[in-house]
């Protein structure tokens, strides 16, 4: 009765993706506006290289992992990691609350900010401390690399080529990241609520379910439940 269910369910979902499979860009612009509000009330704290809170002063990815710690999401210590963990953002498609990445002084991403809306964004500034700058700005403009998002919806995806399902967090569980040496590195918390796309499993360090990029979640019954698309793209 159970498979029945189940597969009835899936089906539903195939179906009529327009119904629980969207555009999750509404979800992640409405929970970020509360992320740059709270972000906006630390301008003026001084900058410190290493720094990781207002008493001692942030540097720049310090900053973003203090403000998003707030609302429980976990970032990586570094802005390189952040933006290999964040998913991809289109320019048109950046919203308030995604983060927006430079390429400073060494190659790759090495600094970045919050963006607040107004093709601006908020940020740890060497020079300046937390400050909110343009992106129209020829120091900026010509150093840009791209968006990456860290909010998700807990209900909206959309389903795309080679997914095989969907996993639903029942619990706060770990998401994790293949290393050269085929070990599993924490990058960040997924929070209950949310849904991921599946695009592989494998019985890998007692099983584990593929979000796409080298990620990982592993099988922990209690916390997460997959549903397989009974028609895989």
């Amino acid at each position: 009765m159970r498979k029945f269910l189940s597969i009835f369910v899936l089906t539903i979902i195939i179906s009529f993706p327009t119904v629980l499979f969207g555009n999750n860009t509404a979800a992640a612009e409405s929970h970020g506006e509360e992320i740059a509000t709270y972000g906006k009330e630390f301008l003026g704290v001084s900058y410190k290289f290493g720094g990781t809170t207002p008493s001692s002063g942030f540097d720049c990815s310090g900053y973003l992992t203090y403000v998003f710690n707030k609302f429980n999401i976990s970032l990586p210590r570094t802005a390189a990691d952040q933006y290999q963990a964040g998913e991809k953002v289109s320019n048109k498609d950046i919203v308030v609350g995604d983060l927006v990445f430079f390429t400073t002084y060494k190659s790759g991403a090495s600094h970045a900010g919050i963006y607040v809306g107004d093709n601006k964004f908020i940020h740890a500034s060497s020079s300046k401390g937390i400050m909110i700058s343009s992106l129209d700005e020829r120091y900026w403009k010509t150093r840009y690399l791209g968006a990456r998002r860290f909010i998700t919806s807990s209900t909206n995806l959309t389903v795309k080529d080679g997914q095989i399902g969907v996993l639903t967090i029942n619990e706060s569980i770990n998401l994790w990241k293949r290393t050269d040496d085929n070990q599993l590195q924490e990058v960040r918390v997924l929070q209950k609520g949310e849904k991921y796309r599946v695009y592989g499993y494998d019985d890998k360090f007692g099983g584990q379910y593929d979000l796409g990029g080298g990620l990982y979640v592993t099988n922990i019954d209690s916390h997460i439940v997959y549903s397989e698309l009974t028609s895989k793209r």
